[in-house]
């Protein structure tokens, strides 16, 4: 009988839950399902348009890759020329292995495969040559970096603290250079190129010069023993001819020993053209980054370029050739266009509104409170409410600052022309007189003194003519020969000097 109330009220309570759980069931697929009308759902963020690169943007950048490119190119024709002539492939090859190098200065080797060697092999050539590859990086870092400006991330899913799961976005600003900003910006790059480039001509031009006098220094070395072993010769001669006149008592010892003292020294002075030989070729090898100690051959080039330039012509050709002053002037036009590009910066970049961070205030999920916002622009006002970025130019000191190293670089631009053509002028006047020092020795003093030695050697023999007369002849002769050869080099090296001074070789 217990029983039966407890089943009746069991019967009761699932009669009367059962359509609610229904119910509720029908409702909650409802409210899930529920879309509220436009006016009552929250804002959604605003699609942001694909960023189009304006025209002018592209066009710049198409400059500035050409630029690029032309300055590749430019660096790897420099690297195989010796002023307008290219160096021979030949050369080039046989340069990467040091045994085959020294096979191009055996047993005689030009001028022109020791300054093939030089600029081919020398470290600071290569060195200045990857300074100036670098450099050429400059462009790229324009680009991209305008480039990466110019990009915006669109939408992303984050986590907001203390609400859970929620669809947010992040802001960032999408920005474009100032129309023109960034050609000065590839222009920077490319005065900063040139001024590189310039570094690098002037090192292969010093190193060339350096090669050139070794090479000329080392003719003179080689002529010059020569010289005095011929003139050993003709004292041993001499001294038979005065130890055959002693035993017959024509002649005192004195005279044999006279002799035998020239011969001493002519010894010794041989032991130091060995010597400073020796110096000249560990210099040379020394320019084309090659071990001390390897023999070389000797200079197969006797006589140098004895033409003389016309002195006028040779003023506007320095002006335009030498580094220092195309150095001089890449980095006076480097100032410039950083004053210009000062100038522009200061107007409004050009965005689309997107901004990393906003002045805007956060509502907060669940709750009708509002965070405050914390300041993220920077706009001091110029003029009429024209903002300028504040990390440049907010005080024009750096534009102040610039444009008076401006003017110094110009007034250093003058000075350094006006000492170019003062070292263009005395290159030239040493040039001339090694060339009429030359042939003052070499086309009439070198015919007299061998005519004196032969005259004075046949009296001596004949005894018409003195001991102290004949070995004046013998020192005279030995001395124009080595003052000739000596001005022979010196007209090569003159010239090499004067060539450096110019910036440029002289046809």
């Amino acid at each position: 009988m217990k029983i039966l109330p407890i089943i009746i009220t069991g019967i009761v309570i699932i009669w009367v839950t059962g359509p609610a759980q229904a119910g509720y069931r029908d409702l909650k697929r409802d409210m899930d399902a529920y879309v509220p009308p436009a006016l009552l759902q929250p804002p959604q963020p605003p699609v942001p348009p694909v960023a189009s690169q304006p025209d002018a943007f592209e066009a710049e950048k198409s400059t500035i890759e050409r630029l690029r490119d032309h300055w590749v190119k430019v660096v790897g024709e420099t690297a195989t020329a010796i002023g307008e002539a290219d160096i021979h492939p030949t050369i080039i090859k046989a340069a990467s292995d040091d045994a085959r190098t020294l096979e191009l200065l055996r047993p005689r080797f030009s001028l022109q495969v020791v300054q093939a060697l030089i600029l081919v092999r020398n470290p600071s050539v290569k060195a200045e040559t990857d300074r100036v590859r670098a450099s050429i990086e400059g462009f790229d870092q324009v680009t991209q970096l305008d480039e990466i400006l110019r990009q915006y991330s669109a939408y992303t899913e984050s986590v907001m603290p203390g609400v859970g799961p929620m669809v947010g976005m992040d802001n960032i600003r999408m920005k474009f250079p100032f129309p023109g900003v960034t050609a000065l910006k590839g222009q920077v790059a490319q005065k900063n190129v040139e001024a590189q480039k310039q570094v690098l001509d002037l090192v292969r031009r010093d190193i060339l010069a350096q090669g050139r006098k070794a090479y000329w220094n080392l003719l003179y070395t080689h002529r010059a023993q020569r010289i005095t072993r011929d003139t050993l010769d003709r004292l041993n001669h001499l001294e038979s001819v005065a130890t055959t006149r002693y035993g017959a008592g024509k002649t005192s010892y004195q005279d044999v020993v006279k002799i035998r003292i020239g011969r001493e020294r002519l010894d010794e002075q041989l032991t130091t053209l060995k010597e400073q030989r020796v110096n000249l070729e560990t210099e040379l090898l020394a320019l084309m980054d090659m071990p001390p100690g390897n023999s070389i051959g000797w200079p197969g080039t006797f006589t140098p370029n004895i033409s003389l330039p016309i002195l006028d012509d040779l003023y506007p050709l320095a002006m335009e050739n030498r580094q220092e002053l195309k150095r001089m002037r890449a980095m006076l036009g480097k100032k410039e266009r950083m004053v210009e590009m000062a100038e522009t910066m200061i107007q409004p970049a050009f965005t689309q509104n997107y901004s990393l961070f906003t002045d805007e205030v956060i509502l907060q999920a669940g709750s009708t409170g509002k965070k405050p916002s914390f300041g993220t622009k920077v706009s001091p006002v110029r003029g009429k409410g024209l903002p300028k970025n504040a990390w440049f130019g907010t005080r024009d000191a750096y534009l102040r600052e610039t444009k008076r190293k401006v003017e110094a670089l110009r007034a250093d631009l003058l000075n350094a022309e006006a000492g170019t053509r003062l070292m263009v002028r005395r290159g030239w006047f040493d040039l001339d007189r090694a060339r009429r020092e030359r042939s003052l020795y070499k086309d009439r003093l070198l015919d007299l003194s061998r005519t004196s030695l032969d005259v004075s050697t046949k009296g001596y023999e004949s005894g018409k003519v003195s001991f102290s007369d004949v070995i004046t002849s013998y020192n005279g002769w030995l001395d124009v020969n080595l003052a000739g050869e000596r001005r022979n080099s010196d007209v090569g090296i003159a010239r090499a000097e004067l060539e450096r001074r110019v910036g440029v070789l002289l046809p």
